[in-house]
């Protein structure tokens, strides 16, 4: 394990995101809600969100959303957009995704409720839209995550937690 306590450390809460343009430890823990980070590891720049429904166009916000994170669709346009400005093109990107887990509610994909099964699909049909493929991944299943995102390499660790919010030991 890296020394992490020589980096500012960051913990991302729920509909945010976060673009580390210095080395920065981002943690983050996820249930349903779905975890995407962006790495260019040649120029040392990195970006996570942690968003927590998939489409921003079902929801009547009236008017401008403040908390533009909290969906897939809009977390991702806004990293996209901020990585841009820093001249840093999607082909540039290793993109990694997490959690989407089932939760309590749902055990079967297909069910209506089963957010984190929509939230996944939403972060697949708007990365395809940008052309970039899923370097590493995991999601799914019916446990949470604990992640802890190094910005500047992409690094990413994944705990496990129990459904008492105990972290599995590898």
């Amino acid at each position: 394990m890296r020394d992490f306590d020589r980096y500012p450390k960051v913990f991302l809460q729920t509909g945010d995101c976060f673009l580390g343009v210095r080395p920065t430890l981002v943690t983050t823990v996820l249930g349903s809600c779905v975890g995407i980070t962006l790495c260019a590891p040649r120029k040392k720049v990195g970006a996570i969100c942690h968003a927590f429904l998939p489409d921003s166009t079902k929801f009547n916000s009236n008017g401008k959303d403040p908390q533009v994170c909290r969906f897939v669709d809009t977390a991702l346009e806004s990293m996209f957009s901020s990585l841009m400005r820093l001249k840093i093109s999607p082909e540039e990107l290793v993109v990694k995704v997490f959690g989407g887990a089932s939760g309590i509610m749902s055990r079967n994909r297909c069910d209506q409720y089963d957010i984190g099964g929509r939230n996944l699909a939403s972060v697949r049909e708007r990365l395809a839209t940008y052309g970039i493929k899923v370097a590493r991944s995991a999601t799914g299943g019916s446990q949470g995550r604990k992640l802890l995102f190094l910005t500047h390499t992409g690094d990413v660790w994944v705990k496990t937690l129990h459904k008492n919010n105990e972290e599995i030991r590898p």
